[in-house]
């Protein structure tokens, strides 16, 4: 039973990853520390490692986890969206790997 479950969460795991990939390789995931944080304009400036500062925006759509301050590390995924970077996904903190 236990060797199904793994299976099935494993194949799950990949159809994620699959239609993750499905809009034409045009997303990015970018690691940076915020810079300034616009809550009522839904942005924020985030600066890289390599010191390159962008803009990124958000909606309601957009799933945030964590509080969005400055002086955070964030791991942003993002799309295009009419010549803006749109989040389509932001973990504010460190990652963790995720326990057995």
């Amino acid at each position: 039973m236990k060797k199904i479950l793994s299976l099935a969460l494993v194949l799950a795991f990949v159809a994620a990853v699959g239609l993750a990939g499905e809009h034409g390789g045009k997303g990015k995931a970018t690691e940076a520390t915020i810079t300034k944080v616009d809550n009522a304009g839904k942005s924020m400036v985030v600066k890289t490692a390599d010191g390159k500062e962008m803009t990124i925006y958000w909606d309601d759509a957009t799933k945030v986890e964590g509080t969005l301050k400055e002086g955070e590390t964030v791991h942003v995924k993002t799309m295009d969206k009419g010549g803006k970077a749109m989040a389509t996904w932001v973990h504010v903190g460190k990652m963790e790997p995720k326990a057995k």
